[in-house]
């Protein structure tokens, strides 16, 4: 949500560029060595520069910035190699307070984020009944070899020589999963309701169903294979090449709105309203295609 305040901003004051480094964003659970973080980090700071040739970024004015490494996910979920990490870029946006001082705002605010070997995408639908399993918007194109686009706005950078990164999930696993879930309920009445609800859901879809594709729609199972609706994946774990050092970057997801009618009025809605959040939106604004062809150049597919 765009934090608002109607105290003018100060649209030209130069602004700074810091990167918040630090060496344990990959999680106190994680087994990495200090040398594959080292060397991961100097890979985000290549991120960080090409990022910063985004002329908002690299004009900074009204504005201070920073790149925030965080810790994005947990190790031991499914399917993980290379060192994971979020790199946050926040825009500390300068305003002007009654008294005449100059005020930022530093604790959260306004940011855009990439993520880095997280190979669960922030941006899914959650299959509730499985942590492994997520659904993913059913639209989908590829813009070039090892660029995919989801739902117009969710990205995906990949080596396109590697198998794919994620794998359907079919309707029998889901139901199962769904199934087994739902079954540990503590309340038997409860159960014995669901169950029923499960059996003649179960019985309702021809087997011919059972090894196609699940889509996140279907009665309280949430399964189907209706289309429309999103598809429930899992992660493949072949996908990662472990000879490479796992300090190498073979994945990077983010989001990026491509309709620019809609970011043109956001940002100009935003300047008018002295919204601390119109220095992001100008970033945002700005990004295209030629800049995610850009961060291709950070995938290890060598």
């Amino acid at each position: 949500m765009p934090q608002s305040t109607e105290l003018p901003l100060i649209l030209d004051k130069l602004g700074t560029f810091e990167l918040l480094t630090r060496t344990d964003y990959a999680g106190t659970e994680c087994i990495f060595t200090q040398a594959e973080i080292a060397t991961n980090l100097q890979k985000i700071n290549d991120l960080v520069a090409i990022v910063r040739k985004n002329p908002v970024l690299s004009e900074l004015k009204g504005f201070d910035g920073r790149a925030r490494i965080y810790t994005t996910i947990a190790c031991q979920q499914e399917g993980i190699y290379g060192v994971p990490s979020r790199i946050s870029f926040e825009f500390a946006s300068w305003y002007r307070l009654k008294d005449g001082k100059e005020k930022r705002i530093l604790i959260e605010p306004p940011e855009w984020s990439i993520y880095l070997n997280t190979i669960q995408p922030f941006w899914t639908n959650n299959f509730s009944h499985e942590p492994d399993f997520f659904a993913v918007p059913e639209k989908k194109e590829t813009i070039t070899p090892g660029i995919d686009v989801y739902d117009g706005e969710c990205f995906v950078l990949y080596d396109p020589k590697r198998p794919d990164y994620w794998l359907p999930v079919t309707v029998k696993e889901a139901f199962d999963v769904a199934y087994s879930y739902l079954k540990k309920t503590s309340d038997e009445l409860q159960w014995s309701y669901f169950k029923k609800m499960l059996d003649e859901e179960w019985d309702a879809i021809p087997q011919s169903d059972w090894n196609k594709h699940a889509t996140r729609s279907g009665k309280i199972s949430r399964v189907a294979t209706l289309t429309g609706y999103p598809k429930i994946m899992k992660v493949n774990p072949a996908f990662w090449d472990t000879s490479k050092p796992k300090s190498s970057i073979q994945l990077i997801t983010f989001r990026m709105v491509t309709n620019k009618k809609f970011l043109s009025q956001r940002t100009q809605e935003y300047l008018q309203s002295n919204s601390t959040s119109y220095h992001c939106a100008r970033s945002e604004e700005s990004l295209d295609l030629k800049f995610v062809k850009s961060l291709m150049s950070l995938i290890d597919n060598e």
